[in-house]
């Protein structure tokens, strides 16, 4: 028997969040996963709130990444996976908050030996969210400007972008620009009025990239015409969250072939799509992690049946600090 937290209604977290339990069987095509690690984040947050677009009704299980051991294989023949194996993924669907998902295997990769499985759960969504973004930017090297720099996707985006020669600069508030200016980034105060003028006198005219998570307009002054912004989410502290998100991944839309352009960066519909490249990314990032060249956030573990306190750890996280929830 599985036990999973659904969320039966939108509201303040863990306010309307409870234990469900049901069966979950492998079917054709699917693996049966026992999950031990699920980050909780940000999304997960504003998912149970009721203000996450691709979760606009309530009776959903939040969580969309894992490290687990597969237990079957059902009818799957998968040449680099094994019963007893401990993997990795993102799902295209929430779902990870959980003690089992039946999951297909192309979503999963398999976690180095040297990687803590804590560790491995504080990685996929936000790190290979970074590594698609800066992919979409569509050039190398340059100066690069990251919202956000000392989050949990900006401190992915600062670590992959200075090994790729770019010049970064990022955007932080006094608590976390300590950890963006650590891992390589120059650091403005976005609580300074004048920072996008200072950034465009720095950049000579402008950054030629720029990874957002805002859906600021007023960002396309810091960019230079040939540049690109790439958009990672739509911030909005109002109740027309969903809406402005619906609006901002339009506009992005349009603006694709404008001066600068813009795209957006969506790992969902990545996972979806391109799941080959994102199992490439995710293992090279794994890799990374093993060797010492990438650094991951600190984990911090919660017990499944302490829900409620994971919840308001994510709601208020230290920089650089990730937290997990630890399956019975």
């Amino acid at each position: 028997m599985t036990q999973a937290m659904r969320v039966e209604r939108f509201g303040e977290p863990s306010a309307g969040v409870h234990t469900h339990s049901q069966t979950v069987r492998p079917t054709h095509g699917r693996a049966l996963v026992r999950i031990t690690h699920a980050s909780v984040g940000s999304t997960d947050i504003a998912a149970i709130r009721g203000d996450y677009l691709l979760q606009p009704f309530p009776g959903f299980t939040p969580g969309y990444d894992f490290v687990g051991v597969i237990e079957s294989l059902g009818s799957s023949q998968h040449s680099n996976l094994q019963v007893g194996q401990r993997v990795a993924g993102v799902l295209p669907r929430m779902g990870t908050h959980a003690t089992h998902i039946a999951v297909a295997p192309s979503l999963v990769v398999p976690v180095p030996d040297e990687l803590d499985s804590a560790v491995a759960a504080a990685t996929p969504l936000d790190a290979v969210t970074a590594r698609f973004a800066i992919s979409a930017l569509g050039f190398e090297g340059g100066s690069l400007l990251i919202q956000g720099a000392g989050g949990a996707v900006g401190s992915w985006a600062v670590q992959f972008a200075t090994a790729l020669g770019y010049c970064v600069f990022g955007t932080a508030s006094q608590r976390t620009r300590g950890l963006a200016e650590r891992l390589g980034a120059t650091v403005f105060d976005y609580h300074d009025p004048d920072w996008m003028d200072r950034l465009v006198a720095a950049t000579h005219g402008g950054v030629t990239g720029a990874i957002d998570h805002t859906g600021s307009r007023s960002l396309r002054h810091a960019v230079a015409p040939h540049g690109r912004i790439v958009r990672i989410a739509f911030d909005d502290t109002s109740r027309y969250q969903r809406l402005s998100t619906a609006t901002g991944f339009l506009t992005a839309g349009l603006r694709r072939c404008s001066r600068p352009s813009e795209r957006v960066c969506s790992v969902p519909l990545i996972v979806m799509a391109r799941r080959a490249a994102y199992r490439s990314a995710l293992a090279s990032i794994f890799k990374g992690l093993a060797i010492g060249s990438l650094a991951a956030p600190r984990a911090v573990e919660y017990p499944f049946d302490d829900y409620a306190d994971a919840l308001e750890h994510a709601s208020h996280v230290d920089p650089g600090t990730k937290t997990i929830l630890v399956m019975p």
